[in-house]
């Protein structure tokens, strides 16, 4: 019923704003087109800012520095080395 020795858990609620970077912007999008029984045309506005913040992710790059792929790739190394 305990954990595992050696297991190293990281609390996904402690995560920021970097990991998901338009997640305001879809939420508001969202509960507009809900807002208005999900006519396109009504949440132009919303649409192009979820637009916009997804184009700017994507000429961001993918970032491989969190704490979840260092641990990876400790543990990689690890079972590697034994």
């Amino acid at each position: 019923m305990g954990r595992k020795a050696g297991v190293m858990r990281v609390n996904p609620k402690h995560l920021t704003r970097r990991t998901m970077p338009c997640f305001q912007e879809m939420l508001v999008f969202l509960s507009c087109l809900h807002k208005f029984n999900y006519d396109d045309d009504k949440v132009v506005k919303e649409k192009n800012a979820l637009n916009i913040c997804m184009d700017v992710q994507a000429k961001q790059g993918k970032q491989h520095n969190t704490i979840n792929y260092h641990l990876q790739r400790i543990s990689r190394t690890m079972k590697g080395a034994g």
